[in-house]
């Protein structure tokens, strides 16, 4: 599954995050995209060095597996009729992301902790999912959704462009 988060920085830009979720499949890799906004407040900036944290909820995903007949051609001999086994995913996933901020130098910001000025903003939000993951005329192997074939990765963040919102503001 491939992932996009957004976030939204009000000095001057956006941030993009982009991942990748993967499920079980003996037939590839299954991708879905989607993403989420969180604003950066006036006088932060976001810390660079800092790899955003995710959680994400699969209690709401479920497997199936379904049968279906399907007309095939067969080389030198015609079309056939077979039993095609379907291996789906459906459900959705819930996520929590952060990312940490840090206040501009040159801004006059104050903290709870002298010693610690980073602090995490987030986003949350629901993925959808109806994924097809493997046909096969075999019967199909059993398949269980958990954290160890659902993962993040590959996550990037940039800049997705300009915002002017605090424009006129003193």
């Amino acid at each position: 599954m491939n992932m996009n988060f957004d976030f939204e920085d009000h000095e001057n830009k956006n941030l993009s995050v982009q991942e990748e979720h993967h499920h079980c499949s003996e037939g590839g890799e299954h991708k879905i995209a989607f993403c989420c906004v969180v604003s950066i407040p006036k006088g932060f900036k976001y810390v660079a060095h800092c790899d955003p944290k995710f959680v994400y909820n699969l209690d709401c995903l479920s497997v199936s597996k379904e049968k279906c007949r399907k007309v095939v051609p067969i080389e030198g001999c015609g079309c056939a009729e077979v039993d095609l086994h379907v291996l789906k995913v459906k459900g959705c996933i819930s996520f929590v992301s952060n990312i940490e901020i840090e206040p501009i130098h040159e801004c006059m910001t104050c903290s709870a902790n002298p010693h610690k000025e980073n602090i995490a903003v987030s986003c949350q939000d629901t993925v959808c999912v109806d994924q097809v993951l493997y046909c096969s005329v075999d019967c199909l192997p059993d398949c269980d959704i958990n954290c160890d074939n659902v993962k993040i990765c590959d996550v990037s963040i940039e800049p997705i462009g300009d915002c002017d919102c605090h424009a006129g503001e003193n």
